[in-house]
């Protein structure tokens, strides 16, 4: 009779050790959900502009002296004439393939982040003025080349970029606002194009 209690109380305190591991994993998995929506951009998988901020800055202060990263502003071409003629829902879709496509043709280490709306923002690390226009022509030349569900066929949507090295010492704002008036400066020459800040050699 006592044996068998001692076997019925084992049995519930097994069930229970095995129910709390199924909420400590449930538990663990919606804190990593929850992490997951704080750090990234919910329709594209990039990094948000607040954490694409924080992880830029880290891995700057990893620069070496007489070393440099490249950066790029990207925006995405008449992109509210995509939205405002085919509708929202097309719209999202180029900004997805958009972000898939960079992802492929970066490094795994490089960093990638929807700055907002149809702006986004590259970190490439250890890059000179060559590396960081080599790294944004193929994203360029591989988004105009994509056609997209719910365009026309013969539809082609553009990017254009404005692009700076970053050199140890820099200031992460000063340098955004630098690729940024060089995005301006390519979208003034005719869009679909980088451009280099004048303050750059390249």
């Amino acid at each position: 009779m006592i044996s068998r209690y001692i076997r019925e109380l084992r049995e519930r305190l097994q069930n229970r050790h095995s129910t709390l591991q199924v909420h400590q994993e449930t538990l663990k998995g919606m804190m990593g959900q929850l992490e997951n929506l704080a750090t990234t951009d919910g329709l594209t998988g990039l990094l948000n502009r607040r954490t694409f901020y924080q992880e830029a800055e880290r891995r700057l202060t990893l620069l070496t002296p007489g070393k440099t990263a490249g950066l790029a502003i990207i925006d995405l071409d008449h992109f509210k004439q995509v939205n405002d003629t085919y509708g929202h829902g097309v719209g999202d879709k180029v900004l997805q393939s958009f972000a898939q496509i960079a992802r492929e043709s970066l490094r795994d280490h490089d960093l990638l982040g929807r700055f907002g709306g149809e702006e986004f923002i590259v970190l490439i690390h250890q890059a000179d003025a060559n590396l960081l226009n080599q790294c944004v022509e193929r994203i360029r030349q591989r988004f105009s080349q994509t056609s997209f569900a719910g365009l026309p066929e013969d539809y082609r949507c553009t990017l254009s970029a404005g692009l700076c090295l970053i050199r140890p010492g820099d200031k992460l704002e000063e340098r955004i606002s630098l690729a940024d008036q060089a995005l301006y400066a390519a979208k003034e020459a005719g869009r679909n194009r980088s451009h280099f800040s004048d303050e750059n050699d390249a």
